[in-house]
This record gives C-alpha cells, sequence and structure tokens, in this order.
C-alpha cells in the first residue's frame, strides 16, 4: 500500500522554521511518487492508534536500505525527526513523539524481502518489514521437506513486523523456553545518525568479536537508528503441541499452581494463569514434543495439580484460542482504557494477584514473572489502586493509560526512572547527537 503525506495549511512548522512545503516536495525524489500521495487517512491511522497530540508531518516508505540513508541525512539537514514503524502494533506504548520539533514516521512496510535462508545452517536473513507470520509460514518447505520456525510467539503476528519486534524486544508465552528478540538476533545491519550504516553480528551461529551491537539495537524503540536487515537463528518446529486448561478457584491459586510446576522441571513451554479466555480463572499449560513425551508431562502436571487438592481434569485449548489470548496482549482493542505490564519477582506475584479488582483482566506469567492487566475504564481510583498494588521493586509499564490521568497523578509510562538513567541518557546523546529517531518516546523521555 502506497504510503500518505499529509500536506499541511501552513508553509512552517510551529516556530522551528522548517518549510513543510520544501519537506513533501524533497520526499518523492528520495523514495519516488508512487511511495508519496497526498492523502491524510494512514496519517490519522497513526496518530489515533498511538494517541498523540502532535501530527507526523508525513508517513514515508522506503524500500531499501539506499532510501533509508538518504531519509535519515535529509532529515537530519531539515531538523526532522524520523519515528521507525512496522505494524503499527505497539505506538501506543511510551510517550508521543517530543514536540520540540517535526517528525516524519519511516514505514518498513515495503522494505519487506527475505534475503537469504539457510536451513541446514538453521539462519534466516530478512529486511525488517517482513511480519512474523510470513517468515514463519516461508520457513516450512516442501522440497525438500523441512519444519523450522523462529522461536517467537508475539501478539498479532499477521501484522507485527520483524524489525519492531526487535525494536520493541515483543515476545510473547514462548519467552521463558526460547528467549525474547534479542537472544535469537545474531546479525543486523542498521543506519544511525548522519545516514551512517552498521553491521553487527553476522549470519552464521558462532561468536564474533568485537562490540553487540545487536543488543543495542534490541530493545531501542527505535532510539538509535533504522534496521535494514536481520539475521536469526532458527529452530525445528515440534512434532506436537498441546494447551492444557486446568480450571482453578481464582487467578492467585492458578499462579501458584503454574510456580510449583515451573520447579518441577517438567520443562513446560509455558505456564499462565489467566481468566482472559473465558472470564474464569485458569492454568493454562502449554506443552511442545513428541506425542509420548507431551503425555507424559500432561499426566505429571495432572498428578502435581490433583496433589495441591484442585481437581486435575483439563479441556485442550484449541489454536483459535490461544492465538485470541496472545493477540489481547498487545491491548489493541478499542474497548481497552488501561493496561499495564509489570515486571517483579515470580514469588511476589501471587500476592499482587490477591489485591487485583476482580473485575480486571489478568494474564501472568507463572515462570517469568510478569503481570499484565486490562481494563475497560481508567479513572483515578483504579490508577492509584494498581500503583499499590505491588511492591516498590515491581516496574510498571503502563502500555494505554489516558492522557491527563498520566499527567494528574504524575507517572512515568515506563516505569520508575533509576539511578542508572545517566547511562541510557549518555548513550542516546553520542550516538544520536541531533535526537533525530523517535526523540522523547522511550524511557526518561529520551
Amino acid at each position: 500500500m502506497p504510503c500518505r503525506v499529509v500536506l499541511r495549511e501552513y508553509k512552517h512548522y510551529g516556530e522551528t522554521g522548517v518549510e513543510i512545503t520544501k519537506i513533501v516536495s524533497s520526499l518523492g525524489s528520495i523514495v519516488g511518487d508512487a511511495q508519496v500521495r497526498v492523502e491524510s487517512a494512514e496519517i490519522e491511522a497513526v496518530v489515533r492508534r498511538g494517541e498523540w497530540e502532535n501530527r507526523p508531518l508525513a508517513i514515508v516508505t522506503p524500500t531499501d536500505a539506499a532510501q533509508v540513508v538518504e531519509l535519515v541525512r535529509f532529515a537530519e539537514r531539515e531538523g526532522v525527526a524520523t519515528v521507525p514503524s512496522g505494524g503499527c502494533t505497539r505506538l501506543h506504548i511510551g510517550y508521543p513523539p517530543s514536540p520540540d520539533k517535526p517528525y516524519v514516521v519511516l514505514s518498513t512496510a515495503q522494505f519487506n524481502k527475505i534475503v537469504d535462508f539457510q536451513p541446514d545452517d538453521l539462519t534466516v536473513t530478512c529486511e525488517p518489514g517482513v511480519t512474523l507470520a510470513d517468515l514463519q509460514a516461508h520457513l516450512v518447505t516442501e522440497e525438500p521437506p523441512r519444519k523450522l520456525m523462529l522461536a517467537l510467539d508475539t501478539p498479532l503476528a499477521k501484522r507485527s513486523t520483524l524489525g519492531g519486534i526487535v525494536s520493541s524486544g515483543g515476545a510473547g508465552f514462548w519467552r521463558s523456553s526460547y528467549g525474547a528478540p534479542r537472544d535469537l538476533l545474531i546479525g543486523l545491519h542498521a543506519v544511525m545518525s548522519e545516514g551512517v550504516g552498521i553491521k553487527g553480528g553476522g549470519r552464521v551461529v558462532k561468536n564474533v568479536a568485537g562490540y553487540d551491537i545487536c543488543k543495542l539495537f534490541a530493545g531501542a524503540w527505535g532510539t538509535m537508528g533504522v534496521l535494514t536487515d536481520l539475521t536469526f537463528r532458527l529452530r525445528t518446529r515440534p512434532v506436537h503441541e498441546e494447551t492444557l486448561a486446568f480450571a482453578t478457584p481464582d487467578i492467585a491459586t492458578a499462579f501458584r499452581l503454574g510456580f510449583e510446576l515451573h520447579h518441577a522441571h517438567l520443562a513446560i513451554t509455558y505456564l499462565l494463569a489467566t481468566n482472559e479466555v473465558d472470564g474464569t480463572p485458569m492454568l493454562l499449560v502449554g506443552l511442545q514434543g513428541s506425542p509420548e513425551r507431551v503425555q507424559w508431562q500432561a499426566e505429571e502436571c495432572g498428578k502435581r495439580i490433583q496433589a495441591a487438592g484442585i481437581p486435575n481434569s483439563f479441556v485442550r485449548l484449541s489454536e483459535k484460542h490461544l492465538t485470541n489470548l496472545l493477540d489481547k496482549q498487545a491491548r489493541l482493542d478499542d474497548a481497552t482504557a488501561l493496561a499495564v505490564r509489570a515486571s517483579l519477582t515470580p514469588d511476589s506475584i501471587e500476592g499482587a494477584l490477591k489485591s487485583l479488582d476482580s473485575g480486571l483482566a489478568v494474564t501472568a506469567d507463572c515462570a517469568l514473572g510478569t503481570l499484565s492487566i486490562d481494563s475497560p475504564h481508567a479513572d483515578t481510583a483504579l490508577v492509584r489502586s494498581l500503583a499499590k498494588a505491588f511492591p516498590a521493586e515491581a516496574n510498571l509499564l503502563w502500555m494505554r493509560l489516558p492522557a491527563e490521568l498520566r499527567e494528574q497523578e504524575k507517572i512515568s509510562v515506563w516505569g520508575a526512572v533509576r539511578g542508572e538513567f545517566f547511562l541510557h541518557r549518555a548513550l542516546k546523546t553520542s550516538l544520536d547527537p541531533h535526537n533525530t529517531f523517535s526523540p522523547g518516546r522511550f524511557h526518561g523521555r529520551i
């Protein structure tokens, strides 16, 4: 789909002196006229999705790394910031772009080729606009027959791009077993300040000398530069998968059982305490492997749950229900007014769950110590009760929070700014001296 560029009714952006008409006329010469159209539909969608007050000047869609280099150089010459974006599934997280300078959204939607696939080496290299679902489909080949996978199960796989997943550190229910994107990324190319291209890692699974550039970009939320290609290590797809759902009296009990199963060393893929499947509390046990292994794991889980005084009867959750639950964790539903993700030690989650309002939608990872909460309404009382429900050492990421409540309660949406933050700021200042990439969006408004 061609990108859209909005031509404003005024010639300059506030008091910055940036000439809007000059920017718009120059974009076509960089990315091609087909990628630049004067139409506001996508701009409005981005602003609404991100709940941003200051609108972007344009959405620009490059198709190769050379265009990204020219776009970055052009933006810095004109005093314009860039906000990299993929499938627009995480724009609502964090702060809106800084109002100190105008910005364009740099979409990777058409920067979406699979560059290199080496099934024998278990690696794949692709551009950042490839969606997770498209990559997973590509990794299953018929000649010769292979069933490989990238061991990520992020929400909204049909829309989430690999560049966005890496930049946001996005991971789903498999994280406790397979790791986060940073653990699977072995190489990348990116464009940084002044259009300088850099390379980190490589296309083979081995140790590489020097700085680990991959870790710098993984989870940086687009504040370091623009990713132009990514190399991942792959795994063989499990022969058999099942998700068992055990009903529990309450969600705190579900978490306690899951925590105990995690320490039983049964090699369970994931353990979730949730009330988001059908509104009732339950423990979800995700199993992968051979049919014989999965059957043994299911029997062992049943024995331990029964020993805890809970009926060991379960139902098998369908793939559709599991996908729906995973997609809910993106917290993009228009009915969601408030969403928060808490990270704390697993042994303190049970107490936090007991103090939560029973009307909240909750999913907790019993192995990692993460807790995701969703509410269809948002008010001062709820915000304060959630803030008090967790111990001081917990970190709260407010994924959805009305701006007026954020300002009123003086909430840092990324969680507390702690003592080591000066290192984050120093890194941002040294590697992005013009404050070009996603200014103000990330932790501490860097």
